[in-house]
């Protein structure tokens, strides 16, 4: 079966794609039969699909079972949970018990007590954990932004399969990069936030997490290729730095 982030790394090889969809259900994508059909013309554009809490509030479990059901992923469940340990370990076996491959967690929470029992639960499930070190807005500079490094190396340490660092702020990636040479890292902020498609690979990342700029695309397939040519396409390298 091998590691989630094995098994992302296989998908985007198949699909030549360093994209991971964000989808958010808006408009008319707020009827759960619209959503499957956006994310079944994507999902072979795509490395990875990823899920927030708008879908699971907009849509129910049962709703978000039927929007996942047949399509190909991996699908990762974004609530970027931030409780102790107990509370995240039941939601992150609801999660797991609806079909995602893979979650979203902060970091700031600490280990003991905190991540590190998320994390546990995964390697029971066979599944994957994602660690929030650092956000795309502003505001992020203010507090969390300032503790990436420690969070990181904490998160790895604690068995995280990856971390989510923001293209906005590229020099916190190509320095956690520098650091973490091995790590998986997933990188939201390109587009309808303002940095460039590319950009973040080029910092570091081995994904770039886009959203809006292909949910709301006219043609989302077509968006999708020339989004994938601007990144460039996966060839097995951890990324297109240059």
């Amino acid at each position: 079966m091998g590691s989630f982030a094995s098994r992302l790394r296989e998908k985007a090889e198949r699909a030549d794609s360093r994209i991971i969809l964000a989808f958010d259900p808006a408009g008319e994508y707020r009827e759960v039969d619209r959503a499957r059909e956006l994310l079944s013309r994507l999902s072979d554009k795509v490395a990875g699909i990823k899920l927030g809490l708008p879908s699971l509030l907009a849509y129910g479990p049962g709703g978000v079972r039927r929007l996942m059901e047949g399509i190909e992923g991996p699908f990762i469940c974004d609530l970027k949970m931030a409780d102790i340990g107990y509370v995240n370990r039941l939601v992150a076996g609801e999660v797991f018990g609806l079909g995602f491959e893979a979650l979203i967690a902060h970091a700031f929470i600490g280990i003991r007590e905190g991540l590190g029992e998320v994390v546990e639960l995964a390697r029971e499930r066979g599944k994957g954990v994602l660690a929030v070190c650092a956000m795309s807005h502003r505001g992020a500079e203010e507090y969390l932004n300032r503790h990436y490094l420690e969070l990181a190396e904490a998160s790895l340490s604690a068995g995280a399969d990856g971390l989510v660092l923001p293209a906005t702020f590229p020099e916190l990636l190509k320095e956690a990069r520098r650091r973490h040479p091995e790590a998986l890292i997933l990188s939201p902020g390109v587009g309808v936030q303002g940095s460039p498609f590319g950009s973040a690979l080029r910092a570091g990342a081995d994904f770039e997490i886009v959203g809006r700029a292909l949910v709301f695309s006219p043609s989302p397939r077509e968006r999708a290729e020339e989004i994938r040519r601007e990144m460039g396409g996966w060839k097995g390298e951890r990324s297109p730095r240059r």
